[in-house]
């Protein structure tokens, strides 16, 4: 299926990135956490991409020994991970924001394939709207911090907004593609936009 990411320009540099992960680093609270499935899956990533001693590297960042999938962890520790592998894979991606959206796929794919993501398969059909409609029940499952709405533009055009969320706009991108590419839908595109510090929104449309 075809697709298309549009981001906003100019992009932002290495030096913007580093500021905006020691800041969402230090917002999050202890009760801001994220599922382990999603820290398991970006050491394999890593694994994958760049052998043993990337995945040791964001492994170390994060200050934890290991994960169990169905346990939540603290964002903080998630966020270090992913400020470590950004780093790491933007040699093989050309860039940050690009790296960021290739690790939201993999988060999607993951998430996909665990026992809430089957069952949030069955829910929705492979049918776009109906993925959609169900998007903020998915994000409350996966994450424990957040405030998610979606609106209707137009029959094939949704805007998803996302409130005080510490991950980093172009991650909710690839998020968002990996899931809605396996669905009916052709010609999609996903543009997302920091609105505020820990806000984001996105424009998903298609056909």
């Amino acid at each position: 299926m075809n697709q298309e990411v549009q981001v906003d320009v100019p992009r932002f540099t290495r030096e913007h990135w580093e500021r905006d992960f020691a800041r969402r680093i230090s917002l999050a609270t202890p009760a801001d956490t994220a599922r382990g499935v999603f820290c398991i899956g970006l050491l394999k990533t890593m694994e994958d991409l760049g052998g043993a001693e990337a995945a040791r590297r964001c492994l170390e960042a994060s200050g934890e020994t290991a994960f169990v999938e169905l346990f939540n962890y603290p964002i903080a520790a998630y966020l270090r991970m992913v400020a470590t592998a950004v780093h790491l894979l933007a040699a093989k991606y050309g860039d940050i924001e690009e790296s960021l959206r290739r690790i939201g796929r993999r988060a999607a794919a993951d998430f996909r394939e665990s026992s809430a993501g089957r069952a949030m398969g069955v829910m929705h059909g492979g049918d776009a709207r109906r993925l959609l409609d169900c998007l903020s029940l998915v994000y409350r499952i996966a994450l424990s911090f957040g405030r998610y709405e979606l609106s209707w533009v137009a029959p094939a055009h949704a805007r998803f907004g996302v409130k005080r969320t510490f991950i980093p706009y172009p991650f909710h991108e690839g998020v968002l593609l990996e899931l809605l590419e396996k669905t009916n839908v052709l010609r999609l595109k996903v543009r997302g936009r920091q609105t505020s510090a820990l806000d984001s929104e996105y424009d998903i449309s298609w056909g």
